[in-house]
């Protein structure tokens, strides 16, 4: 078998090696690379796959370290648990929930205090950068974007008289519905920025009207968009989240951008089940018109002009556009030599473009976005070519999770019913082996090796120029960089136990559920974020490539910054100095992370800088906080000292694996600030206790198209512990300071070639409703442990007559953790009474029960 194992991983090395001399400093996406590995690795195993990409095995333990300078004084000021120290003396660091903290500042100031020696996470640096990231992008919204599209908005509105007399004596009935279709996008966008606004065509306020009404519903629906054949639409996604929900206006911009950046202008139809509407030749003329009628409006001097600058903006945060865009879409008119839409009254003209666009790197969409039904043969969906002006971006990681759900895996000739994907899968494309260690399971249980082999491969192959391309990139590779490495033995010795890097995944998936919230509108979703007191000791976590990696993103942000046409100069200067003092910042971590793992010793003025990580002075009535650590917030104290619980929608799986709609919603937030407590030498040899922040992570399923706001997040979600992932058992104690129960590991000395910790839930869990008391909306979230995924789950309402009021779930469910809505009616409609109500939990022959008060 070792034989075997050590072959094939040769194979593989030799396969990828010509992909990869070809295609390292590019940032050109590379489908055809994608598919031809995809192709030849077909079928593998789960085992061919985790020899290929071997983490290797974990330390179970370090040796006692008791006897830690310090530790005396962090038991005496937090009272340690027994399992507390349990953790600790085993890893040689612990993390515990009983310690937990609003923010950052909150816990390094409670540290300041006790006088005690301070750990300095990556979790703080990363969450400093998020901070500043949102609340940049927030400042450029306002002051940039929301102005710019709302003139780019009039212009069109204003050249609708134009439009008409140019185009509306064509006796094209294309033409004329395209016209109309025209003045209904203009129109739409308007009202959704708030705009008074009135549509050219006044017969178009009706179809306005609607849209505006299945905006406001939320739900899937089928609709004419742009057409005489339905298409399903997720409206679900116009749920105003992420920092959206700040002001009127930013809600008002996040809608305006979902629906240009979502609705889809078909230039070819998608491919589908037979049984599902298909978009008839008629239909792809109109639209191929609607795009031509909005290109050739962006491409008057007005409109570039506007859509010019927000494209620069778009383009540097998040990347490029996965569809047609107006600069491509003029570039197809010229190539085929046509003028303007008029052309394509001729169904000829039209097919010469589809052929002309065929050939072009763009038409196809990377990322499956919308609600498409899978045949039922072996062909996959295919999205439409689409024109969007404002389309959503191409992101990696959401091309991950697209790529290991239904109908991408086929395992000997079958598709395989793999519904949602796992944070861990894009944790292992992004390089992350041990990911893999954690997978096996679900590997073995859906047969997406080859998947994973293949996007990783995909990923492997770019180069520095990719991961500099954006600054959505640049944080990504800041993740990368606390990848496990081949070689642990230069770290101290709790960094080389299984639980410490179980704890970077944790530090990993929580930077990343922030970077999807900070671009939830722009990311492209996938289917299927009094006395003196002082430290008197400073240790950063040992990770040179980790500052080096955002030095480079806060080197390409300033560049940026530096040449953005921007009028207001003052706070371009601002934001200019916040990227200069971060890549000072990061200079100076990265060489004390260096000295540190040299057992270096350091300078005066490094010691001096560890010393000053964040401290308050009092001015006037109230402290002032300063520090270096303050200053990697742009917005200083308001950022450092804000509550920051966030949670991003990153997919969604609109039906089972039986094609029952259910609208299952993946999201991953971040809770609490928890507390670490290691234990490690310092630059002098001497064993040194050391306490600190660090992130929480949390996953969750919603059901129904359910979308989470921060706010429903931090109030309803965050506290329940269920939403903690198993595998951060290794190293967390609880809120009282216990154990969380069963622990999923990667593989120890102890423990190797032991793969079959499970990966999901280990329990049934049925949590209280939240809010109870409640009016007219509450909250139900509950478990579906491993051993009964695939089962019937049904979970209804009841009144205290035992009599059922209302059916929440009743539909076959994976493995996972899960929450519904009930808002207060009964199965017919109406509204529920006043009242205690029970609900009912029951999957196979397990049934489980609770009760809530509807008070109006």
């Amino acid at each position: 078998m070792k034989f075997a194992k050590t072959t094939f991983a040769i194979f593989i090395a030799l396969l990828l090696l010509p992909f990869t001399l070809t295609a390292q400093s590019t940032t050109d996406f590379s489908l055809d690379d994608y598919i031809r590995v995809l192709q030849e690795s077909k079928n593998m195993s789960t085992e061919q796959l985790l020899t290929t990409y071997p983490a290797g095995v974990f330390d179970e333990h370090v040796a006692p370290t008791s006897d830690a300078a310090y530790l005396d004084s962090i038991d005496y000021y937090y009272h340690l648990t027994n399992y507390e120290k349990e953790l600790l003396y085993k890893n040689g660091f612990m993390v515990t929930q009983r310690l937990q903290s609003s923010t950052f500042a909150e816990a390094f100031l409670e540290i300041y205090y006790s006088d005690l020696p301070v750990f300095v996470s990556t979790d703080a640096i990363l969450h400093a950068m998020h901070m500043s990231y949102d609340a940049i992008l927030v400042t450029l919204e306002e002051n940039i974007l929301i102005p710019e599209l709302k003139a780019l908005m009039v212009h069109f509105a204003s050249s609708m008289p134009q439009m008409h007399a140019k185009y509306s004596t064509s006796i094209s009935p294309a033409m004329q519905h395209a016209l109309h279709d025209l003045d209904i996008y203009i129109t739409l966008t308007r009202q959704l920025l708030g705009e008074t606004a009135s549509p050219y065509y006044s017969e178009n306020q009706q179809v306005v009207d609607g849209l505006l009404t299945d905006i406001a519903a939320l739900h899937l629906k089928s609709v004419d968009i742009f057409s005489s054949t339905d298409r399903k639409y997720d409206f679900s996604q116009f749920t105003i989240r992420g920092h959206y929900t700040q002001t009127k206006q930013l809600g008002q911009y996040f809608q305006a951008m979902i629906w240009l950046g979502r609705t889809e202008i078909y230039l070819s139809a998608p491919k589908e089940a037979a049984s599902e509407p298909q978009q008839k030749p008629e239909d792809i003329q109109r639209q191929t018109m609607l795009a031509a009628l909005v290109n050739e409006l962006s491409q008057s001097p007005t409109g570039i002009a506007h859509l010019q600058k927000m494209e620069n903006i778009i383009l540097h945060f998040v990347g490029e556009s996965d569809n047609v865009t107006v600069w491509q879409f003029d570039e197809l008119m010229s190539e085929c030599g046509f003028a303007d839409a008029a052309v394509f009254a001729d169904t000829n003209n039209v097919n010469t473009l589809q052929e002309t666009l065929k050939t072009k790197p763009y038409a196809g969409q990377k990322i499956l976005s919308q609600v498409l039904m899978s045949p039922m043969g072996p062909e996959q969906i295919e999205p439409a070519s689409a024109f969007l002006l404002l389309g959503q971006r191409f992101i990696i990681d959401s091309y991950v999770f697209a790529n290991v759900v239904f109908d991408k895996i086929i395992f000997q000739n079958s598709k395989i019913k793999r519904m949602l994907p796992s944070s861990l899968d894009a944790l292992f494309a992004l390089g992350n082996d041990a990911a893999l260690q954690l997978l096996q399971p679900e590997l073995e249980d859906y047969h997406y090796s080859a998947n994973l082999l293949s996007l990783r491969y995909l990923i492997d192959a770019y180069g520095e120029e990719f991961w500099r391309s954006s600054l959505y990139n640049g944080w990504l590779n800041a993740i990368r960089a606390l990848n496990p490495p081949d070689d642990r033995t230069i770290f101290p010795a709790f960094m080389q136990t299984a639980a410490w890097w179980q704890q970077k995944m944790n530090t990993q998936l929580a930077s990343w559920a922030q970077l999807r919230h900070d671009n939830l509108l722009y990311a492209k979703q996938s289917y299927t974020g009094g006395v003196t007191c002082s430290y008197p000791q400073t240790y950063i976590e040992p990770y040179p490539a980790f500052y080096e990696a955002i030095k480079i993103y806060a080197q390409d942000a300033q560049n940026f910054f530096d040449n953005l046409d921007y009028d207001d100069q003052w706070a371009k200067i601002q934001i200019s100095s916040y990227f200069t003092n971060l890549i000072l910042n990061m200079e100076k971590l990265a060489s004390i992370a260096q000295k540190e793992l040299e057992e270096t010793a350091l300078s005066d003025d490094e010691i001096s800088f560890l010393k000053q990580v964040l401290y308050d002075q009092h001015v006037g009535c109230g402290p002032s906080f300063t520090g270096w650590y303050t200053k990697l917030y742009y917005t200083g104290e308001a950022g450092l000292l804000k509550k920051d619980m966030v949670v991003a929608d990153v997919h969604t799986a609109p039906t089972d694996e039986f094609g029952t709609p259910v609208g299952w919603v993946k999201h991953v937030g971040t809770g609490p600030i928890d507390m670490a407590v290691i234990t490690t030498e310092n630059c002098a040899g001497e064993l040194t206790a050391y306490i600190g922040p660090v992130m929480s992570y949390y996953e969750h399923t919603s059901t129904n198209f359910y979308r989470l706001t921060d706010e429903e997040w931090s109030t309803i979600y965050a506290e329940a512990p269920s939403m903690r992932p198993d595998w951060t058992n290794a190293y967390l104690a609880n809120a009282q300071g216990d154990s969380r129960g069963d622990v999923r590991m990667l593989i120890t000395q102890a423990r190797e070639g032991d793969h079959t910790q499970n990966t999901l839930p280990q329990s049934l869990v049925l949590l209280q409703n939240y809010p109870n008391p409640f009016n007219p909306t509450t909250f139900i979230s509950f478990s579906v442990p491993q051993q009964l995924a695939n089962q019937h789950v049904q979970l209804t309402v009841l009144n205290i007559q035992g009599q059922i009021v209302a059916h929440l779930i009743d539909e076959t469910m994976p493995a996972g953790y899960f929450t519904t809505r009930w808002d207060g009616r009964q199965q017919d409609g109406t509204a529920a009474s006043t009242g205690v109500y029970f609900y009912n939990l029951k999957i196979a022959d397990h049934n489980l029960s609770g009760r809530m008060s509807l008070v109006k």
